[in-house]
């Protein structure tokens, strides 16, 4: 494991930022240049995706893969589904990928270069890689999108953002907090951050203290999935719960919901791309192209614009109306990059220790 551990100090990752954003303007245009390389040249006529379904695939192919195909003269293939799945192939199919790039959250990432799944990049297959912080890649690795993991609240019950996690525990809201128990883990992880006051992220006993007031005093509402998340702030049936800035942006349109970045800080959310060890040699070049693809501005101002996540290349211009629905550069001294290792290695306990306290309580 090389880049992306997880550090105690907020504003790590606002400095790294500013820094490579510095560096890209120089390096722009002959990172732009590299995006056009050497797919269309190759005598590859297809490459194999994989990549979740529905409005991320949709929105994939509008932004980066119809451009790659255009311009190489390379065919997509898709393999879909969810991250556990695809990367249980990934595993029994090591000697021989069911794909040829690997789209995974950061979780899966790094549990993959820990499997030694991943093949090594560098910037001769993926030329725009060096402009991404070194908190959003590692040698096998790049992210290509991210957001905050973020508390949102309900914009006509409350006057102001709210400042603090503690808000789950406001008895003027009970009955309406939210907790997502498809995947527990960042609800857990920003449990933690408030219990230790931004000090101790892997503190999951107080964690799990949190979580059980939670569920013993405030009756919350249970969330299995993003869709019922969305249609539930939407219908004005929140108040306060933990999920993706980007979805809160997008759920913004039309339903009261907005987003803050506590004072104990958040995690950002992020999904990026690998290129499996063992695809045949002759479609590594092709794979690094499609990367490439993912980072540039082109296509981070489509995702942007319909889905509101972040590229991790600093510099690239949003479209107007956009941009204050992102990331922005003062949410980044709050915001950390998760301790993916630390999720790998306990998240499916962290999944039944969850299930235990609702059944408790049911």
């Amino acid at each position: 494991m090389t880049a992306m551990t997880d550090d105690s100090k907020q504003g790590l990752l606002r400095r790294e930022y500013l820094k490579r954003a510095g560096a890209a303007g120089a390096a722009g245009a002959a990172g732009l240049a590299g995006c056009m390389g050497g797919g269309g040249g190759s005598e590859v006529d297809s490459l194999i995706l994989g990549i979740w379904g529905g409005s991320w695939q949709e929105t994939m192919i509008e932004a980066v893969c119809n451009d790659y195909e255009g311009d190489t003269g390379i065919t997509l293939e898709y393999v879909v589904g969810d991250n556990t799945d695809r990367f249980n192939r990934l595993i029994a199919q090591r000697s021989d990928p069911p794909v040829d790039v690997s789209q995974q959250d950061g979780a899966g990432l790094v549990r993959g270069e820990n499997e030694d799944l991943w093949l090594e990049l560098d910037e001769e297959i993926v030329p725009r890689i060096a402009e991404v912080p070194s908190q959003f890649k590692s040698d096998y690795w790049t992210l290509q999108i991210f957001a905050a993991s973020a508390l949102l609240y309900n914009t006509e019950t409350m006057d102001s953002p709210p400042e603090s996690w503690d808000a789950y525990l406001n008895p003027e809201y009970q009955g309406r907090v939210g907790l997502f128990t498809q995947d527990p883990t960042h609800d857990l992880l920003a449990f933690a951050l408030h219990q230790t006051d931004g000090e101790d992220p892997t503190a999951m006993d107080q964690a799990f203290e949190m979580y059980e007031e939670v569920v013993a005093e405030m009756d919350p509402v249970y969330i299995t999935s993003s869709d019922e998340y969305g249609n539930r702030w939407q219908n004005g049936e929140l108040d306060v719960a933990r999920y993706w800035s980007a979805r809160a942006a997008s759920w913004g349109e039309e339903g009261p919901v907005g987003f803050a970045i506590p004072s104990a800080g958040a995690f950002t959310t992020n999904f990026g791309n690998a290129i499996p060890k063992n695809i045949p040699e002759e479609k590594v070049e092709a794979a690094g192209d499609f990367i490439n693809y993912t980072l540039q501005q082109d296509g981070a101002q489509v995702i942007a614009e319909q889905m509101y996540y972040t590229n991790p290349v600093p510099g690239i211009e949003y479209p107007e109306g956009v941009q204050d629905k992102l990331i922005q550069e003062a949410d980044l001294e709050n915001l950390r990059v998760p301790p993916f290792d630390f999720i790998a290695e306990n998240r499916s306990d962290w999944q039944q220790r969850v299930q235990e306290i609702i059944d408790e309580y049911s």
